[in-house]
């Protein structure tokens, strides 16, 4: 009997502490915080360093840094127990092959019932289509003060920065030069610095600054100005009006790939947009982007396919869109994109999300059974059963929109003319599931910048 009951006991400690061991297939990130204090505040953040083992991979270890980290997210930190966190760096480090930045984001997707995918399918699409910036995502498995907390998601935290949202960034309070560069973000949530007003069609809207945040009143004059003028233009009769203060090709990238997405809160909430200094008299025009929170995508096709637009009788408020896709010039463009993708991005977005997914296979069963019967945590244990699931989702959404716009209009240029520096001719190549531009031996991306190939 003392044998049964010893082999029971280990039998116990082997099961639950099963999950304690990381899989080697992915990065591992290790955070201890000083003195092994909880980070659980999203207000304030706790010291500490952040070291990760590469495992079985090819990206670099980053060897001990000290860092400081808080919890981010609204209904994602607050709806779960397994929470997302934000990480500051007290230096700017590079993180598993993405470039240097003090600023990052451990995202852990406990809310998606499609097995992590939708988020990353989401940013995949976007890197496809040519958004100017999507954040990098790459899958981990993260130890907090030496406890596993199963598969994460290190990403690069929307901000203006070189390798980020790339326009001038002013200071907070400045009282000069404060045409820009702003980054906003249409929110659903109040914030003691909220800008308010109501849309042409009578909802109202929230936007908030996000850099800079702290505002003079020069700047928040400027801001408002800028967002009432916009509204006007887009409810206004004048095209000329409207596409000189909107940037026309990244609002109809952006609003595809919440189309294909199926994303009903894609301009209700985490919908940033962003605009560059005026430099000698020329006005910067406001750009939508970039994509960051898909966690209610294809929740209107739990019980089948959707076949309706975003912001048809949507869920949340979807601000702007509606009144947007009205525009004949939007929906001819939309007509180029469309093709693009259809035609030259969609065989290689499945075969990046079907690789993605294979990654998390066995992380993701470590994680179920880290996470098992929490609080409305959706289990994920089997990729094989999500990923498909996930396409029953993509396949018919892709089906419908090819019933709503046909193949779409192939670009006169291929999208040359739409590049800065662009070469007088090229030719558009696919590498890697995302478009560019060779022209004599060098590879240009779709804004005519030399290519650097880091995902």
């Amino acid at each position: 009997m003392r044998k049964l009951i010893c082999l029971s006991t280990l039998f116990l400690v082997l099961c639950t502490s099963f999950a304690a061991i990381p899989t080697n297939t992915l990065p591992v990130v290790y955070i201890t915080t000083t003195n092994n204090q909880a980070i659980n505040s999203k207000e304030t953040y706790v010291t500490g360093t952040l070291r990760i083992d590469p495992k079985n991979t090819s990206y670099p270890a980053l060897t001990e840094v000290t860092a400081q980290f808080k919890g981010r997210g609204n209904w994602t930190w607050n709806g779960f127990d397994k929470k997302p966190y934000r990480i500051k760096f007290d230096a700017k480090q590079t993180v598993l092959g993405m470039p240097k930045n003090r600023h990052w984001c451990l995202l852990a997707y406990a809310d998606d019932y499609l097995g992590y995918l939708k988020g990353p399918a989401g940013l995949i699409i976007s890197e496809a289509i040519g958004l100017r910036w999507t954040p990098r995502i790459r899958p981990v498995e993260l130890f907090i003060n030496n406890q596993y907390q199963g598969l994460y998601f290190l990403t690069e935290h929307v901000r203006i920065g070189s390798n980020r949202v790339n326009i001038t960034e002013q200071e907070d309070n400045a009282t000069d030069n404060v045409t820009g560069g702003w980054l906003v973000e249409i929110d659903n949530y109040a914030e003691e610095n909220n800008i308010t007003f109501t849309e042409g069609n009578g909802e109202n809207v929230m936007v908030t600054p996000k850099e800079p945040e702290i505002l003079s009143s020069a700047q928040r004059t400027y801001i408002e100005n800028q967002l009432y003028g916009l509204n006007d233009a887009i409810y206004g009769a004048s095209a000329e009006d409207l596409w000189n203060r909107l940037d026309l090709d990244e609002a109809v990238k952006y609003y595809l790939v919440q189309e294909i997405m199926d994303d009903c809160e894609a301009y209700h909430g985490s919908c940033f947009l962003y605009k560059d200094r005026d430099t000698n008299g020329q006005v910067d025009k406001w750009k939508f982007g970039p994509v960051w929170d898909f966690g209610n995508a294809y929740d209107r096709s739990r019980n089948g396919p959707d076949h309706q637009w975003i912001y048809v009788e949507p869920q949340f408020s979807q601000h702007w869109v509606g009144q947007l896709a009205s525009w004949p010039e939007f929906q001819a463009k939309l007509q180029e994109y469309w093709w693009i993708y259809y035609h030259h991005c969609n065989d290689s977005v499945i075969a990046r999300i079907n690789a993605f997914a294979n990654s998390l296979k066995e992380a993701a069963k470590n994680d179920a059974q880290r996470w098992n019967g929490t609080q409305n945590y959706c289990e994920n244990r089997d990729m094989t059963e999500k990923t498909a699931k996930f396409f029953r989702r993509y396949n018919p959404r892709m089906e419908w929109l090819l019933e709503q716009w046909g193949e779409g209009t192939q670009p006169a240029t291929w999208g040359i003319d739409e590049v800065k520096e662009k070469p007088s001719r090229g030719q558009i190549i696919l590498r890697d599931g995302q478009l560019f531009i060779e022209h004599n031996g060098t590879i240009y991306d779709l804004l005519g910048r030399p290519a650097r190939y880091a995902n």
